[in-house]
């Protein structure tokens, strides 16, 4: 009698007459069948991705990288990432090879936590790996805007018309093509971000909210530094638009789960956003604000970015544009299909939540890229912290998202319609198939043709566009690792090299990075603040180049010694130069003469990763202080043979007292915040896991089975 009772118990959640294994094995069935549609358009999107792109990011060519924009500089992490983890097995926290040494932790140009940008240059180093991540960042904007359109209400070709087309949207290409890396990498993320939260507010459970939280610290992992501002302001409208059209009695709710996300985010992000605390106070931008927001335009002509294909375009300042980059292009058909939301607005009562909030997400960023103008600028008036985001006009990219999923549900609703204004209707034909003659042709195939046609051709040609716009197929500098490779050769010690003096050779950075070669004379739009007083006029030293690679045409320091000519370019020798590493008196280091190269006792010196300095030596004389012309910086700590002892700073360098005799002096880059920063978010990952695990499919079926063995049910 038990166990009839037991087996009745777990039947009655079934329907009736079906068995339990029947059902099981229907619904497995019929999963498969809904998600093959999907699944095949998820492998179109992976074709059209590589058909796009994949000769030129896939090409696994380490001397292999397009040079149309700022592509050299921006691989200097990649490439930071690649000697860290796999030369020396450790996060690289320090940047040893810009400047006199930039904090990589507490630099808001870091994607070092954005795994799709740090995996693959994990596997194939940092230029083919930087390169993996661009593909794979061309096929995430794909998958995510399809996720975008899927949860607001696209089905079958319109989302994938609606995935393709942000994909091979002129905006992402003009960031690829700019070599704006990290400000691609966090675009592609915008849909999937607008679409994780759009989900979570509107479920109960808490799996959606730990997805949306991943989402949002994918954008902000990338380094872009305008996007936690643009990513604020968009989720801002989305939340509110949820609270909007949700019943009074689940406003609550919904605000709860906002906050939610947003405090899984920030634990997620801790251990990149607490050492910016540090980066924040201490470090600087070279670029000033752009008090004249000369990107901005009217929304009229912003929207005319959008059709324009004409490779002259980019840098046209016309239609009140006083500078900046335009090349938006998507074609004429997303525009065109707007005029069709009003109509859909109108009959479409359960579309209205989605067609408001995305019209108004579209509105909102048309709006702020318009910012000379009003409204938007009285709030940079009021906020002036806003004028120093420059290039306004890339929110043209960011807006392109919500502005296809609109274009796509007024072309889904133009279809419904004529669906059902021509039920019944054919066109006469006058063809025989065998033994029959067909009657007509249903008028609904011809509007299904015709429109599939219209959105192909839109996408074909956006395609061939942008395809040409966005990628060439091109090579690292070959002159600057023969040079490089000789120098390093010639004088294997530390010491500084400048590339090109004030005319810094861009494309010479990467070889510099690869052969671990410190270029004093490169700074990538940021600083360290001590630098403006460590180069003062009445400074008593500071550190120097002690070669210099230059052009012919350039002014020659005091002294130089010319060593060797590379196809047009110079290797000179600095001999006034400081060492890295020297001991000297104490008084002379803070004397107006300062110390000179002939009066300080060099030390050998070395990086031992980007985190350590070694320096072994004996100071020159009795009661000297070591100086190591390295930028000081908090996070820095000394070990003398092991031992803790402390630092003794010169002119903002790293230094130490020096007891007589030989010694080795280990200065380790290790800063507190990061270390908590990355406690915080590991338990911050561990819970998320945690619930992703409670909640999946496996939780459930042991929760189960732990249910059933409370109520005494058999396994």
């Amino acid at each position: 009698m038990h166990m009839t009772s037991s087996i009745l118990a777990r039947l009655k959640n079934w329907p009736s007459g079906i068995k339990p294994a029947v059902q099981t094995r229907f619904w497995t069935q019929w999963r498969q069948k809904r998600w093959l549609p999907c699944a095949a358009e998820w492998l179109i999107i992976l074709a059209v991705a590589y058909l796009y792109g994949g000769q030129v990011t896939l090409n696994f060519d380490g001397q292999q990288l397009q040079q149309t924009g700022e592509h050299n500089e921006s691989a200097t992490l990649p490439l930071l990432a690649e000697i860290g983890l796999r030369r020396y097995g450790e996060i690289p926290l320090w940047n040893p090879y810009m400047l006199t040494g930039f904090p990589h932790a507490g630099d808001l140009i870091n994607h070092f936590w954005n795994p799709v940008s740090t995996i693959p240059v994990l596997i194939w180093g940092g230029i083919n790996g930087m390169k993996v991540s661009i593909f794979v960042s061309f096929v995430l904007a794909g998958m995510g805007q399809w996720l975008f359109a899927h949860i607001f209400g696209l089905r079958s070709w319109f989302r994938l018309w609606a995935a393709l087309l942000f994909m091979l949207s002129g905006g992402l290409a003009l960031l690829w093509r700019l070599g704006w890396y990290e400000l691609l990498l966090g675009a592609v993320w915008f849909p999937w971000c607008f679409a994780s939260l759009w989900w979570a507010l509107k479920r109960k459970d808490r799996t959606s909210l730990v997805l949306a939280a991943v989402c949002v610290a994918m954008v902000l992992t990338t380094g872009g530094g305008y996007y936690p501002v643009y990513l604020f302001v968009c989720l801002s409208v989305l939340a509110a638009a949820a609270l909007l059209w949700a019943r009074r009695s689940e406003r609550w709710s919904k605000l709860r789960r906002a906050a939610a996300v947003a405090a899984l985010s920030l634990g997620l992000l801790a251990v990149m956003l607490l050492p910016l605390v540090d980066g924040y106070r201490l470090t600087a931008r070279d670029t000033l604000p752009d008090q004249q927001q000369l990107g901005s335009q009217p929304i009229a002509y912003a929207l005319f970015n959008y059709v324009v294909s004409a490779p002259e375009w980019l840098n046209v300042d016309v239609l009140s544009k006083g500078s900046g980059w335009s090349w938006f292009y998507i074609g004429f058909l997303p525009l065109a299909a707007l005029t069709l939301i009003p109509l859909a607005y109108s009959r479409a009562r359960w579309h209205r939540p989605a067609l408001s909030t995305l019209a108004v997400l579209f509105v909102v960023l048309l709006a702020w890229q318009a910012n000379r103008y009003f409204p938007v600028r009285f709030l940079y008036d009021w906020i002036p912290f806003l004028y120093t985001f420059r290039f306004p006009n890339r929110l043209l990219i960011i807006a392109s998202s919500p502005l296809i999923v609109l274009a796509g549900l007024g072309l889904q609703y133009f279809m419904v319609e004529g669906r059902r204004w021509s039920r019944g209707w054919r066109l006469a034909v006058a063809q025989k198939y065998g033994d029959r003659q067909a009657s007509g042709l249903p008028v609904r195939w011809v509007l299904y043709g015709a429109l599939l046609l219209i959105m192909a051709l839109s996408l074909r040609d956006v395609y061939r566009v942008n395809k040409g716009f966005a990628f060439a197929d091109q090579r690292l500098n070959a002159k600057s690792y023969t040079a490089l490779k000789w120098l390093k050769q010639y004088d294997p010690d530390l010491y500084y090299t400048s590339l090109g003096g004030d005319a810094v050779f861009w494309d010479w950075v990467p070889a510099g990075y690869e052969l671990e070669m410190p270029i004093i004379n490169f700074r990538y739009n940021r600083r360290l603040v001590s630098m403006a007083d460590q180069r003062r006029p009445e400074s008593p030293f500071f550190a120097s180049p002690k070669y210099l690679l230059a052009r012919p045409d350039q002014p020659k320091p005091e002294n130089a010694e010319l060593l060797n000519h590379f196809d047009g370019v110079d290797l000179w020798f600095l001999p006034d130069a400081l060492p890295v590493a020297f001991s000297a008196d104490p008084g002379l280091l803070l004397s107006s003469g300062g110390p000179k190269k002939e009066n300080v006792s060099p030390l050998a010196v070395r990086y031992d990763g980007p985190n350590q300095i070694v320096v072994q030596g004996e100071p020159g004389q009795v009661g000297d202080q070591l100086v190591v012309l390295v930028s000081n910086y908090p996070g820095w700590r000394l070990l003398v043979d092991g031992q803790p002892a402390p630092l003794q700073p010169a002119n903002d360098y790293l230094g130490a007292m020096m007891p007589g005799g030989e010694h080795t002096y280990t200065f380790v880059f290790r800063p507190s915040k990061h270390v908590i920063g990355l406690a915080i978010s590991l338990l911050t990952l561990a819970a998320m896991l945690a619930i992703l695990l409670v909640e999946s499919p496996l939780g459930a079926r042991l929760a189960g089975r732990r249910a059933g063995r409370t109520n005494g049910l058999p396994d």
